[in-house]
């Protein structure tokens, strides 16, 4: 009887599998045609009056007999909301847009103006978009930022995301931002939030030329060659790379402010873990590169009766040297922890300095990135509600940066 019953659950897992095989290789599972999709990367957002511009970079899969890599595309289309500026898109191409393959928003300085969530919410509802997405905004239009061909990347988008990656916020050139953190920002009691500012730049380095004389050798055809391969070298040296180093800081959804490089790096380094950042200070002309190797940031509110607020800012720095604008010795260019005497007491006062700057901008425009009023909320809700909208102009800022060194 056991033997039976053995044989007949064999039989059931051999005709399950098989079942399996078959709707495997017989069906599509009800998936859209691949052709028919429209697989969008990359979100443009401009508004034009009432209406918003929407600019959607589309990759379009080449055959595989091509052997090619997909191509991309730029469609433009228009709409009183976002939904309706993506069904334009089925319209004009017959194409159903997919967002599941989106991984960045770009809001054009028209859209970043308003309340950006009015465009902002329709992703948050479609279920497909990733809460990763990154979102950075610009000065002038997204779509002039998405039309661009970068030096460094056929793709517009992924020469972003790459100015954008995890790398550039560890070394604190950049503060990039996903649409899952930027909502938290507007929806919290803070109402706060920042975005990286997208700029094109010029390359600034020229590629090395082949020297007159060597090209002096040959005639006609080798000069008319020589022509050619210049014009092909000036037409790389036009196409532009992508920076976001200055940050856009927003309340209740609208830019508000902007803050510099510098600045920007101050403010990563209160708010974010730091791995090998370089920072550079002065000394009687000489300049000092510090490599930072972590960073401990701590922030902590002091609320009494009477006014003002105290939030207390620490940030301590293990550091070691990474480069000297003169020679060293021997002995000193061996051991990454001999940094030369005074250079650590500098980059306190700097970076003590620009995180000053930070909060006093931050204060000017209500923009709680240091989060006043969430200390508030989160630890005596009842006792200081009334004071929650008035607490960060009556708030001082006390900052303590101390670096050591790495050994």
């Amino acid at each position: 009887m056991h033997n039976l019953h053995t044989k007949n659950t064999v039989r059931y897992y051999l005709l399950l599998a098989f079942l399996v095989i078959f709707l495997f290789f017989s069906n599509d599972f009800g998936l859209t045609d691949v052709q028919k999709t429209a697989i969008v990367v990359a979100v443009g957002i401009d508004k034009d009056e009432e209406d918003f511009v929407l600019t959607s970079q589309i990759a379009i899969p080449q055959s595989s007999k091509q052997n090619q890599a997909s191509e991309v595309v730029q469609l433009v289309s228009r709409g009183k909301t976002i939904g309706e500026a993506f069904e334009e898109i089925n319209t004009k191409t017959g194409w159903y847009p997919k967002l599941v393959f989106c991984n960045l928003i770009i809001l054009g300085e028209s859209a970043a103006k308003e309340n950006v969530f009015d465009s902002l919410d329709f992703f948050l509802r479609d279920e497909y978009l990733t809460d990763n997405c990154l979102v950075a905004t610009c000065d002038g239009l997204a779509k002039e930022i998405l039309d661009t061909t970068s030096l460094v990347e056929q793709s517009s988008s992924t020469a972003i995301q790459k100015v954008l990656s995890e790398h550039a916020k560890r070394v604190g050139t950049v503060l990039p931002n996903t649409l899952k953190d930027f909502s938290i920002g507007y929806f919290s009691d803070s109402k706060s939030a920042y975005l990286p500012i997208l700029k094109k730049e010029p390359q600034q380095e020229p590629t090395t030329e082949a020297s007159p004389t060597a090209s002096s050798g040959g005639g006609n055809d080798s000069s008319g060659g020589q022509k050619n391969s210049s014009g092909g070298k000036s037409a790389e040296k036009e196409k532009p790379v992508f920076s976001a180093g200055e940050t856009a800081l927003f309340v209740d959804g609208k830019w508000v402010e902007r803050l510099q490089t510098e600045e920007t790096f101050a403010l990563g380094a209160v708010l974010n873990p730091l791995r090998l950042a370089s920072y550079s200070v002065e000394q009687e002309g000489d300049t000092c590169t510090l490599t930072i190797k972590q960073n401990s940031p701590k922030i902590s509110l002091k609320a009494s009766e009477k006014f003002p607020f105290t939030l207390e800012i620490s940030v301590t720095m293990s550091a070691g040297i990474l480069d000297f604008s003169k020679a060293q010795p021997l002995n000193e260019i061996s051991d990454a922890g001999d940094v030369p005497s005074g250079y650590f007491a500098l980059a306190e006062k700097k970076l003590a300095g620009e995180i000053a700057t930070v909060f006093e901008k931050c204060k000017g425009v209500e923009c709680d990135l240091f989060g006043v009023r969430e200390r508030l909320v989160k630890y005596e809700k009842k006792k200081w509600e009334n004071v929650q909208s008035t607490a960060l102009q009556n708030t001082r800022a006390e900052i303590n940066v101390r670096f050591r060194n790495i050994r």
